[in-house]
C-alpha cells in the first residue's frame, strides 16, 4: 500500500485524530506536490488569498514556514508564457507577497519556489465588475477544529465556484493561542484554496492568553489588510471592491478594546462616511461580528445604537453579523437588510425566539453548524443559508428598485 493510500485510509476510518502528522500530511498534500521537475517545498504550510482594496488588479499572498528561506513568488496569466516573480516579506514565521498590475476577470496561477523547490500551482481569480459567488461563515472558533473542518470542507463541496469566503469574527477561540491559528488553518485547507479571504475581528480575537482583553497582534500578524489611513488601527476595520459589491468590515470590540483604543469608534465613524461617498458599486454590504440585538432583554443593544442610523444614512443595503451562533433573518429594519449567521464552529449558545425574527431554525436546542451561500448580480442578492447537514434554513432574494 502506498502512502498516499495509507494516509487515506486512515483519514476515511476516522483516525486523523490519533495520527495528527499524517492527517496534517494529507491536509497539504496537493500543496507539496509540484506539477514539473521540481522538489516538493514541504516548508510551506497555510497558503492563503487574503482581499486587498480592489480585488480586480492585485491579490495578497501569505503563508507560513517554520524555517527562513528565499521564498518568491512565481505567477502568470493563464494562456500566457510569460512568467514573473515577486519578492516576498517576512514577519517572524510569516511570509507575505502582494501580487500587483493584474487584469480584471481573470484566471492567474502562481506557487511558492525556493532554489529547485517549489510548491503546486494554484488558481488565483481575479474579481471583475458584475456577478459573483461567496461563503459567509461566522464564529468558527473550537475546542476540536475537525468540526470547523467539517463545516468548511461542506461549503466547500457544494460550492465549488465561490470565489470569495469570510468568517465573521471569533475565528479561534483565543486569538493569542498559536495551536488554534494552526488548527484553524490547518481545517480551512480546502476552502481557502483558490479563493480569497476576508476575514472580520471578533471579541475572541481580542483576548490574550490569560482571557483578560488584549490588542488582538494575533489577528493582525495573520492577515495583512487593505490600509483604511486610520493612526494606529491599521487591519481593524477595512473596506474593499468585489464585483458588484462594496464590503464595509467594521470593528465592533469596543467592550475589549475600549483601554486601548479609545478613538475607534469616532475614528471608524469618520473613515466609514468618507468610504461610503465614494462607492460606485450597486451594493453596500456591511460584515461586522457583534449582533445589534440583546435577546435576554428583548431589545436592541450598544451596537445597534452606534450603527443602525447611521447605516440608514449611508444607505446600506444589506448587514451580517455573528456573535450569537445563531442564525436568524430580521428582514427590512428601517431600510436595511440584517442576516444573524449560524456558528461555524463547536460552541453551542441559545438564544430565545424574538419577533424581530422573519427566519429561526426551530429546534433552537438542535441547531446544527450552517454557512451562508450568497449570489452577487447588479440587480439581485440571493441567500441560502444550510446547515452541515444539507438543510436549507433560508432561502430568499433581495433585489435592486
Amino acid at each position: 500500500m502506498s502512502r498516499r493510500l495509507f494516509i487515506k485510509v486512515l483519514i476515511a476510518l476516522g483516525l486523523g485524530a490519533y495520527f495528527p502528522k499524517l492527517a496534517e500530511a494529507e491536509r497539504f498534500e496537493e500543496l507539496h506536490t509540484p506539477q514539473d521537475d521540481y522538489e516538493p517545498l514541504t516548508s510551506v504550510k497555510f497558503l492563503r488569498q487574503v482581499v486587498t482594496r480592489d480585488s480586480r488588479v492585485s491579490r495578497m499572498i501569505m503563508w507560513e514556514s517554520d524555517v527562513e528561506e528565499p521564498f518568491q513568488v512565481e505567477w502568470q496569466l493563464v494562456g500566457e508564457e510569460a512568467a514573473h516573480f515577486s519578492e516576498v516579506e517576512r514577519r517572524d514565521l510569516i511570509y507575505t507577497c502582494k501580487l500587483e498590475g493584474l487584469k480584471a476577470a481573470s484566471l492567474y496561477k502562481f506557487r511558492i519556489v525556493a532554489g529547485e523547490r517549489a510548491t503546486s500551482w494554484q488558481d488565483l481569480f481575479t474579481a471583475g465588475d458584475g456577478a459573483f459567488q461567496m461563503i459567509i461563515f461566522a464564529d468558527s472558533q473550537c475546542e476540536h477544529y475537525d468540526v470547523w473542518q467539517r463545516t468548511a470542507d461542506t461549503a466547500h463541496e457544494l460550492y465549488p465556484d465561490a470565489e470569495l469566503v469570510t468568517v465573521i469574527g471569533d475565528l479561534v477561540d483565543n486569538g493569542e493561542a498559536d495551536y488554534q491559528w494552526r488548527a484553524w488553518h490547518l481545517a480551512a485547507t480546502k476552502i481557502l484554496s483558490g479563493r480569497t479571504f476576508a476575514p472580520v475581528m471578533g471579541n475572541h480575537e481580542c483576548y490574550g492568553v490569560d482571557w483578560f482583553n488584549a490588542l488582538p497582534t494575533g489577528y493582525l500578524n495573520q492577515f495583512s489588510l487593505p490600509d483604511n489611513d486610520a493612526k494606529n488601527l491599521g487591519g481593524y476595520f477595512y473596506s474593499f471592491d468585489y464585483g458588484a459589491a462594496h464590503f464595509f468590515i467594521l470593528n465592533t470590540q469596543f467592550a475589549e478594546l475600549d483601554k486601548f483604543k479609545p478613538n475607534m469608534q469616532a475614528a471608524q465613524e469618520y473613515w466609514l462616511r468618507r468610504d461610503a461617498a465614494k462607492v460606485n458599486r450597486p451594493w453596500k454590504i456591511v460584515f461586522m461580528h457583534k449582533d445589534i440585538y440583546d435577546y435576554g432583554q428583548d431589545k436592541f443593544n450598544d451596537i445597534a445604537d452606534k450603527f443602525m442610523e447611521l447605516f440608514d444614512e449611508l444607505e446600506i443595503d444589506l448587514v451580517f453579523t455573528g456573535h450569537l451562533h445563531t442564525y436568524r433573518n430580521r428582514g427590512k429594519l428601517r431600510g436595511t437588510t440584517y442576516i444573524l449567521c449560524g456558528r461555524a464552529g463547536d460552541q453551542k449558545y441559545v438564544e430565545p425566539h424574538s419577533t424581530i425574527d422573519n427566519v429561526a431554525y426551530p429546534n433552537l436546542r438542535e441547531e446544527p453548524e450552517s454557512f451562508i451561500a450568497l449570489d452577487v448580480k447588479a440587480s439581485e442578492l440571493h441567500l441560502t443559508a444550510r446547515t452541515v447537514d444539507g438543510e436549507i434554513i433560508d432561502d430568499f432574494t433581495l433585489r435592486k428598485e
